[in-house]
């Protein structure tokens, strides 16, 4: 058998394909034909849907961050004092503080259906350095909560990396970061307002503020005589077999809210709104840009290939075919730089949670999940459309008598 030289060979794997080609549907055909010149705007598209995708994926990541912990949390309540707020709405809101708190307290422990109780009062003290102390030095600050009851008995509330939880008065557990930032492990110790304390863990308390990872934790009792503060408490966790009964029973005292986790995300998400509602504008901006791109590539392409439509206008092919052809490229072109568009905000995302997330604590600054993929195809499809819909129309309006007089 003989051998075919290579120019041979592609002659033949051409002839092949052309009559394969020809079977095709001319609108599906014209693409394949045409994929050279689609490749730069795929690309083009693609990178602004990957902006609006990471942009999408760390709006997610960052009502995570505020809202997770809620959600992780096994506590069935959060209370207040009558007028504080744990998520501020507004410039100025706090939770306030629940006054006679140990009081407040074991009345809410003895309601019934209620497991546990956790307390947590959050304040600022001083930590001396070993050794001298130059007098021009700073005061260096350390954010405390001092924790009135037991919160490994409620699920899911404690999160401890090492070590264990208080037992003393003169124990304390470290956020991570502030481990890693001053350089302290368990059994080291720690002086604070002229007290030392032992550290006995590494770990944080769910759903007790956003920055969990950054905070002292001491006994409540601990807090009351270093801190000179009184019977007083932000806020306080409860767990209870029947919430919504618990929940009446705290209101009805007159002095305390209590809120659900579920009503607590959706004070977050409200508080977030302004800021989600800017995103979701340069989101739009980036697909308005790209979709006048687009058009602009297609309307170029339609007047320089008004010879064809008008041929194929002259031979019979209906208007409707030609639509359906620059309607296709457009709704390909998205719909193929959809892809591009998540593989390249993978990438982004990847390096944000390498890179940047650690050196801020957070777990993620980047959460792209199956809905937010759904999402961006749905953009890109509308995006598809709306861009092809005027050189589609241009394309079927071209008069074959006109063109073809021209040439």
């Amino acid at each position: 058998m003989a051998t075919l030289t290579p120019r041979q060979s592609d002659e033949r794997l051409t002839a092949m394909a052309v009559p394969l080609l020809l079977r095709l549907p001319y609108p599906l055909r014209n693409m394949i034909r045409r994929w050279r010149g689609m490749l730069g705007m795929i690309v083009g598209v693609g990178i602004a849907l990957s902006i609006g995708m990471t942009i999408l994926a760390v709006i997610q990541a960052e009502l995570d961050q505020l809202t997770g912990a809620y959600q992780a949390s096994g506590a069935s309540l959060y209370v207040v004092t009558h007028g504080g707020s744990l998520v501020a709405l507004l410039p100025g809101e706090t939770p306030g503080t629940i006054k006679s708190a140990r009081q407040t307290m074991a009345e809410i422990r003895g309601m019934p259906g209620v497991r546990a109780v956790v307390g947590a009062m959050g304040w600022t003290m001083a930590r001396q350095q070993p050794g001298a102390r130059r007098r021009d030095a700073p005061t260096e600050l350390l954010v405390v909560m001092g924790i009135d009851g037991d919160p490994s008995a409620i699920p899911r509330f404690l999160d401890l990396k090492e070590g264990r939880w208080l037992r003393r008065s003169r124990e304390v557990v470290l956020g991570s970061k502030v481990s890693k930032d001053k350089g302290i492990g368990v059994g080291g110790t720690i002086d604070l307002n002229g007290e030392s304390f032992t550290v006995v863990g590494i770990g944080k308390l769910q759903a007790f503020g956003f920055g969990a990872d950054s905070v002292v934790y001491m006994d409540g009792s601990a807090l009351r005589r270093s801190g000179e503060v009184g019977d007083v408490v932000n806020v306080i966790a409860v767990d209870t077999t029947d919430p919504s009964r618990t929940l009446a029973r705290i209101q009805s005292l007159g002095t305390l809210s209590a809120f659900t986790p579920d009503e607590l995300v959706q004070q977050t998400r409200e508080a977030d709104a302004g800021g989600i509602a800017i995103d979701w504008i340069l989101i739009g901006l980036t697909l308005a840009v790209a979709a006048l791109f687009v058009s602009s590539m297609l309307n170029h392409s339609v007047s320089e290939r008004r010879l064809e439509f008008a041929t194929l206008r002259a031979i019979g092919m209906p208007a409707r075919t030609i639509l359906l052809t620059v309607a296709g490229e457009a709704i390909f072109i998205s719909a193929a730089a959809s892809a591009v568009g998540v593989a390249i905000s993978l990438g982004l995302g990847a390096l944000l949670n390498a890179y940047v997330a650690p050196s801020y604590d957070f777990d993620s600054l980047y959460d792209a999940s199956v809905g937010l993929f759904l999402v961006v195809f749905a953009l890109a499809l509308g995006l598809g459309i709306v861009s092809g819909l005027f050189p589609a129309r241009r394309a079927t309006r071209v008069d074959p008598i006109e063109v073809l007089r021209e040439v």
